[in-house]
């Protein structure tokens, strides 16, 4: 499974979601994400950390144009995609917002890109990247 950068992406027998890691909203979604994941498989990488970068998933230097990722066993997914495959994969109740996958494209995009482009006045910013607490740390990738 070939992607981003021509990069093997079979090294991870569990599914990664990639998020900026001084991002207040997207923080919270991981610890969402930590909380609902009963199974406890989906593992995480922030933007600015080393497994991140290996792939290029940082399409340019400003965080503002980053959006939030998700690798699973198709492969890497992007913006309002990953959002709604990963609840999909939380199971439960998530897979009711999840549906929201099937709208349009473009109707999808332009709700992720008001959120996503703003996410900094709207969540808030920390000065540097999270640095998971010792039960979380097996869960976070460098």
């Amino acid at each position: 499974m070939e992607k981003a950068g021509e990069k093997e992406f079979s090294e991870f027998a569990a599914p990664v979601v990639f998020f900026d890691g001084v991002c207040g909203g997207c923080n919270r979604f991981v610890d969402f994400v930590m909380a609902a994941d009963r199974s406890g498989e989906i593992l995480f990488a922030p933007f600015q950390g080393e497994t991140a970068g290996r792939f290029s998933l940082r399409r340019s230097d400003d965080p503002r144009t980053w959006a939030m990722a998700y690798l699973d066993e198709k492969g890497i997914h992007s913006g309002p995609d990953a959002v709604f495959l990963i609840l999909a994969r939380l199971g439960g109740f998530w897979r009711i917002p999840a549906l929201f996958r099937y709208f349009p494209g473009f109707v999808k995009r332009f709700f992720y890109a008001a959120v996503a482009g703003n996410r900094y006045r709207l969540f808030g910013r920390r000065d540097a990247c999270r640095v998971p607490a010792a039960w979380e740390s097996a869960r976070f990738l460098p």
